[in-house]
């Protein structure tokens, strides 16, 4: 078995992160151009108040190393390998839990773990995950798991990357904080701002007058 606690800097608040996390055309494009790997399937996604179910498919671009047991585990499980995603996002504790299970090993190997995302001041966060690989396969079971390892910490730096670029490309997209529809833009009518009487000029008179009697 082999764990794995990856700490990544993103440039966005939690609730943005999330939002775009479920987006589908963001899910699409992060596989396409984030992790140069090909268009995933979405078999299943459903919503409602406590939780978000997204199940995938995809076939990601592995990276086995250049010699000993990277050419093994290359030839055992070989190019075209794919894998499922069952995942659940909990609204309440803002964690999404996952398994993924490959389409060349099936129940001999399977990546379970979870995630959240930890608020690091105005507009940032880390993207905080720990998950479990564990392949039960006698003799290369080990090598297998540390090549799955291998990638693991390979893709997600690379996923927050592409993240972190888009973030800084798109202030004008509607999730930007910057955009006016956005909730936290002062110019939102949800911004708590908006619930403020304006001062006019004989209120702001009256409180310099006040301050100088004082």
């Amino acid at each position: 078995m082999r764990a794995c606690d990856i700490t990544l800097e993103v440039d966005c608040s939690p609730d943005r992160f999330w939002r775009l996390y479920f987006d589908e055309t963001f899910n699409r494009d992060s596989f396409i151009h984030g992790l140069r790997w090909e268009v995933p399937t979405i078999t299943e996604f459903r919503s409602d108040e406590r939780e978000i179910i997204r199940n995938i498919a995809a076939h990601p671009r592995l990276d086995f190393g250049g010699q000993g047991g990277g050419r093994k585990v290359a030839k055992l499980i070989g190019e075209r390998l794919g894998y499922e995603e069952w995942g659940r996002f909990n609204r309440s504790t803002a964690e999404f839990h996952f398994r993924h299970r490959t389409t060349v090993l099936g129940d001999r190997m399977w990546i379970r773990g979870h995630m959240w995302a930890e608020p690091n001041g105005p507009g940032h966060m880390r993207w905080r995950t720990k998950l479990r690989i564990e392949c039960s396969m006698l003799a290369v079971g080990g090598l297998i798991e540390r090549a799955v390892e291998h990638n693991v910490l390979r893709s997600w730096p690379m996923c927050s990357t592409y993240w972190n670029k888009w973030l800084r490309d798109h202030p004008d997209h509607p999730d930007h904080p910057d955009h006016p529809d956005h909730p936290d833009h002062p110019d939102h009518p949800d911004h708590p701002d908006q619930g403020r009487k304006p001062e006019t000029d004989s209120e702001t008179s009256a409180e310099t007058g006040a301050d100088a009697a004082s």
